[in-house]
């Protein structure tokens, strides 16, 4: 599979952006019943110990460009003047309304964005098409997932393709629950059979020998052997947790967060592996992000704050 050698370089996030304001916890939970990575994430703290949500959203805009528009027409190295101009036409394609809890977010348009960043920066997966620029206008919704991604996977020696799904809630079960209501929607609808044409008529880079040899990997329409289907999740939630954090002479407050958030950890898995218990589609390989927000209206509120 030469001519798949270099997918991967088409990644834009840079790792050391992803780093300043998001950390990884490990851990060794697993789940049998559906091949599944759990990745469990945090937003930083900064030296005030307050929680980097308005540096994660401005990072995310720093991004726009990548994510809304074709990389197929235009130069590796922009000219000032073409960034600016570029950074309009991605800005204009955003709804971003503002956003109360009882007048909630409908767009999605900020955890699509959050989940573009995740899956570039911790999969190492390239974004295949830039969905948002096939909107007529920036009041259209974007059909099927919420982005879609591709990776070669060097050890299982195929191509891993992965759509997105973006759930920001209050609750994380509310989350997870539509999270794997419209994935097996997606599927029942055979939605991924649209998702693939767009993949041929739109595919992001210039380069027709990656762009037809993903094409040679569908057969009518459905996935053939060197190919697998994965979809890669974020579940964003209100944790009440962050309201009780304090500082101690044993421990920092991210060191207490850590320590707390570690603990609910087998509550989420839990949680996770129960739902997929009736879930149809077991065949399918899932890459679930959890991050704990103090507020996901907040972050939704910075991120069209950054767009503005």
């Amino acid at each position: 599979m030469g001519k798949f050698d270099n997918l991967n370089e088409y990644v834009a996030v840079r790792q050391k952006d992803f780093e300043s304001c998001i950390n990884v916890v490990e851990h060794e939970l697993h789940i049998d019943c559906v091949s599944t990575n759990l990745r469990f994430h945090h937003i930083k703290f900064n030296g005030n110990g307050t929680p980097m949500v308005k540096a994660l959203a401005c990072k995310l805009y720093e991004y726009i460009i990548d994510y809304c528009l074709s990389a197929r027409e235009r130069s590796d190295t922009l000219t000032p003047q073409q960034s600016m101009i570029l950074s309009k036409q991605a800005r204009d394609l955003f709804r971003h309304p503002k956003i109360t809890d009882n007048s909630p977010d409908k767009t999605g348009e900020a955890g699509e964005t959050l989940l573009f960043f995740l899956m570039e920066a911790v999969l190492g997966a390239p974004q295949l098409v830039a969905k948002m620029e096939l909107k007529t206008n920036s009041n259209d919704e974007v059909k099927g997932s919420d982005g879609i991604h591709v990776r070669w996977n060097e050890q299982d020696k195929l191509v891993d393709l992965y759509f997105g799904e973006a759930k920001l809630y209050k609750k994380v079960s509310s989350a997870l629950d539509e999270a794997l209501k419209s994935i097996s929607s997606f599927h029942e609808s055979e939605m991924y059979k649209h998702e693939f044409n767009i993949v041929t008529k739109f595919f992001k880079y210039a380069n027709d020998e990656i762009k037809n040899a993903i094409s040679e990997l569908i057969v009518s329409g459905e996935p053939g052997p060197n190919i697998r289907l994965n979809h890669a999740c974020l579940i964003g939630y209100n944790w009440h947790k962050f309201n009780k954090l304090k500082a101690t002479n044993e421990l920092s407050l991210e060191q207490h967060f850590l320590k707390e958030f570690k603990n609910d950890l087998p509550r989420l898995k839990k949680l996770l592996e129960d739902k997929f218990i009736s879930f149809p589609q077991k065949h399918l390989k899932f890459d679930v992000f959890f991050i704990p927000f103090p507020s996901v209206t907040d972050f939704r509120n910075e991120f069209n704050a950054a767009l503005d």
